[in-house]
């Protein structure tokens, strides 16, 4: 099946309106992530091979979805540079880590079984951030 003009705008369509759910009242980010997209899909534009054309829609998909569920904005509480509000919609996922917590698991017993030392860090690969206990 051949891609067709109607499938490239609608990907451009979502890409846009996921920047501005996810960017709302920030004009600066918002200007530049819709610069940026139309400067992407311009480049692209006299690309024939389909194959490409459905890579890169499948990467716009991928990206909306990325925006609409797991960025968030941090914003500045009451003008206190030291707390920050996040602006959560209804699409964000709000996991419980246990997957970073699994896969950090995962990560000591193979470098202990390749005979390496036990780590002592989060699930991220950092001792200061989230614990992987």
């Amino acid at each position: 099946m051949s891609v067709s003009r109607h499938q490239v705008l609608g990907a451009y369509r979502n890409l846009l309106k996921a920047q501005k759910l996810t960017f709302k009242g920030d004009w600066a980010t918002l200007a530049a992530a819709r610069e940026k997209t139309y400067t992407e899909f311009n480049l692209k534009r006299s690309e024939t091979d389909e194959t490409k054309i459905k890579e890169q829609l499948h990467l716009a998909e991928q990206v909306a979805s990325l925006l609409r569920h797991n960025l968030a904005q941090a914003v500045q509480v009451d003008g206190n540079k030291n707390l920050y509000s996040l602006k959560l919609n209804e699409e964000h996922e709000l996991g419980d880590n246990e997957t970073l917590r699994q896969a950090s698991k995962l990560r000591r017993l193979k470098n202990q079984q390749a005979g390496g030392q036990p780590s002592t860090g989060g699930g991220c690969g950092s001792p200061s951030c989230c614990s992987g206990h």
